[in-house]
């Protein structure tokens, strides 16, 4: 039974890819992508010192975080995708799926620029930053299933925020182990 009215073509449209179901290679890819660049943009955003927020350090960090972290991924699903099947790269598809990784560091770099600009608190923006990050990680079952073609369930809401949870002990690891 479909919502009418705004409410069920926004969902209608939040919730159905116009080019139909990816491929389950593709959905993977794309997945793992999206996850690794938040994983990595969120690391930074939290490692940031307030003194590298006031400079501009820390959204050139995310940039090239990001920047670094599309590229390799690139080359290295290219490698991995030329050394194990026979068939050719189709670098479309590659770029495509990595896109989530470039999409991840767009919105936290441009909140810690307007601190550096001092348009916003270093705090506030830092925290901004790392919120939306938080809630691009607890959309991950709900882009899961909107890749596969599925519906939405409060079951998908509760998987994200256990996935936002286990996705901060990863950065807190990872910010502890290496900054």
């Amino acid at each position: 039974m479909s919502t009418p009215g705004p409410v069920g073509s926004l969902y209608r449209r939040v919730t159905t890819r116009r080019a139909g179901v990816l491929p389950p290679h593709r959905a993977t890819r794309r997945l793992s992508a999206y996850v690794y660049g938040n994983v990595l943009v969120m690391t930074v955003v939290v490692a940031a010192s307030p003194s590298s927020i006031a400079n501009g350090t820390a959204a050139l960090l995310v940039i090239g975080t990001t920047l670094t972290t599309f590229l390799a991924h690139i080359f290295a699903d290219a490698v991995a995708a030329g050394t194990v099947d026979d068939d050719t790269v189709d670098w479309r598809e590659e770029l495509r799926d990595s896109l989530p990784i470039a999409s991840s560091g767009v919105a936290p770099s441009l909140l810690l620029a307007l601190a550096w600009l001092e348009i916003l608190p270093g705090a506030l923006a830092q925290g901004l930053a790392g919120g939306l990050v938080t809630l691009r990680i607890a959309s991950i079952p709900v882009v899961a299933e909107r890749l596969r073609g599925r519906g939405l369930s409060f079951r998908l809401v509760l998987a994200g925020i256990a996935t936002a949870v286990l996705a901060a002990i990863v950065v807190a690891v990872k910010v502890y182990l290496t900054h």
